[in-house]
């Protein structure tokens, strides 16, 4: 495709989430805040020299353009950042091109501290939540480690409690002083000092709480199996699984095998039959979306979904700056959840050596995807 042929596909399409049209008139602030929300979002692109009906109206009155708009993206832009700059040609008009990449320091900021992101075809300002999960990308802060409001030391469970530190600590903690256990959890993230308050964090909720879902509703997986392979067809079974992130990994690997097919074929006049997928995988792919999904979205859940031909797992949660699928692919991890990534590698989930991915590659081979879809990280299984 020619660059002309390439402008033109741009500008049919219109403005959406990843194409900006600007008059050549544009100022740095706006400039900026374009730039500002794409590089917090997935990229996009802005065309200057067309204005917002898609009407080419050039770049003619406009001299050193490319200079001006690189000094915009260096000093209006907090982190600085570089897009691709360079000049089009287009119906014998002049527009310029500005190729903005998903930014790698996210957060970013215009100048004057605000915090933009693309909704759609327009920008706005981050919420609250939105602008948690911009430094959570950027390892800033870990959720996992807030407190929650109203609760106490009471909502965890103390027989878990008990388990854990006596089989990884040797400690009884069930013959501790009030105080003594207090303090323990405290030192440990699981429970949180909040101004006057100590309360439960949100990964000691996950890992010790009882009935998480009161608090955390997000951390179920929503379950179900289709007979066919689209979402529209017949709904063979759905349900929530509840519980601690251990016990809603063993509960959804269970679930999985009970419906998971069995390839056969007949060898020397016996039935030969094979597993769809593996075990290891599953219990992999279910471990991979608990502990490293991100628990700041309330609004979603993970999701798995069986069909007759593929297993699908959707964990909320893009990948963190520094990393993209061809890097988880190759064992490249930087953990969002450091609590939860801590007891679930204690408790013999994981490993915590980022092998994971790379050994669901090699047990799959061709059979296996993943995608960013939105805020979503799917992870798709083919059988065999």
């Amino acid at each position: 495709m020619t660059r002309e042929n390439a402008i033109q596909s741009l500008i049919e399409q219109g403005e959406n989430s990843s194409i900006e049209f600007k008059s050549s008139a544009v100022r740095p602030e706006g400039l900026a805040r374009e730039i500002v929300a794409f590089s917090n979002s997935s990229g996009g692109t802005i065309l200057i020299g067309v204005e917002d009906n898609g009407q080419i109206t050039g770049i003619k009155e406009r001299e050193n353009l490319e200079e001006w708009v690189a000094n915009v993206a260096r000093n209006n832009v907090i982190p600085a950042t570089n897009p691709q700059i360079y000049p089009a040609q287009y119906k014998e008009q002049s527009v310029l091109v500005i190729d903005v990449t998903r930014g790698q320091d996210k957060p970013y900021q215009t100048i004057d501290g605000k915090f933009w992101i693309r909704v759609g075809s327009t920008n706005r300002m981050a919420t609250k939540e939105e602008l948690s999960r911009l430094f959570q990308q950027a390892g800033l802060i870990h959720f996992d480690i807030a407190p929650l409001e109203e609760t106490s030391q009471q909502d965890l469970d103390s027989t878990k409690l008990q388990e854990y530190w006596s089989d990884y600590y040797n400690i009884d903690y069930l013959k501790l002083e009030d105080a003594e256990q207090t303090r323990l959890l405290t030192n440990a993230d699981i429970l949180v000092k909040s101004e006057n308050n100590i309360l439960v964090s949100v990964g000691g909720m996950l890992i010790f709480g009882k009935q998480p879902q009161r608090k955390l509703p997000q951390s179920s997986i929503q379950f179900a199996v289709f007979n066919g392979a689209e979402l529209t067809d017949e709904l063979l079974d759905k349900h929530e699984i509840k519980g601690t992130l251990p016990e809603i990994i063993q509960q959804t690997k269970t679930k999985i095998e009970t419906f998971l097919p069995n390839p056969s074929s007949i060898r020397d006049m016996k039935r030969d039959e094979q597993i769809a997928i593996s075990g290891k995988v599953l219990r992999e792919a279910i471990v991979n979306a608990v502990c490293h999904r991100d628990y700041s979205i309330s609004n979603r859940k993970i999701s798995v979904y069986l069909f007759k031909d593929r297993i699908e797992i959707a964990s909320p949660g893009r990948l963190p700056n520094t990393l993209n699928i061809e890097k988880i692919l190759t064992g490249n991890s930087a953990p969002r959840n450091h609590f939860v990534l801590k007891y679930l590698d204690n408790l013999k989930f994981i490993d915590g050596l980022g092998r994971g991915v790379p050994m669901i590659r090699q047990e799959m081979e061709d059979r296996f995807s993943y995608q960013e879809d939105g805020e979503m990280l799917r992870l798709m299984l083919r059988y065999k």
